[in-house]
């Protein structure tokens, strides 16, 4: 018999959740979620999307959820590195090159055309070591 053993307002946070009882082997599923997505008041007034899993399975469902409440199953965010100014944020090269946006370079022909001068300006530009491209 299938009892519930977490509630959730958001849907995709129960699919979450039961998501990670699978993954620890537990039976898991998720009831009332079409309510949710379709209908939030009806979601508010049945009382949210319920995660559910076999009778069994209830102590080990709780200690997993009680885990993920307190943050025990958050991953260590990835140290950014400050990219200098004047480098590519891929492959750290200093080699860039400014790119004219192919309006612009239109605009400096036709007004040549007539005579007149037509300033650039762009902080768009490409690395020639990796082709990556800031746009």
């Amino acid at each position: 018999m299938l009892v519930t053993v977490a509630r959730f307002l958001d849907p995709w946070e129960a699919h979450i959740v039961c998501g990670r009882l699978q993954a620890d082997g537990i039976l898991a599923t998720v009831a009332f979620a079409n309510h949710a997505i379709v209908n939030w008041p009806m979601a508010y007034a049945l009382g949210g999307t319920a995660v559910q899993v076999p009778d069994d399975y209830l102590d080990q469902s709780r200690e997993l959820i009680a885990a993920y409440h307190s943050g025990e199953l958050e991953l260590d965010a990835p140290e950014t590195r400050q990219v200098p100014e004047g480098h590519c944020p891929v492959c750290w090269s200093t080699d860039l090159q400014p790119v004219i946006p192919w309006h612009q370079r239109m605009l400096v022909v036709l007004l040549g055309f007539f005579g007149a001068t037509f300033p650039t300006s762009s902080d768009e530009w490409k690395c020639g070591a990796c082709g990556y491209r800031k746009h």
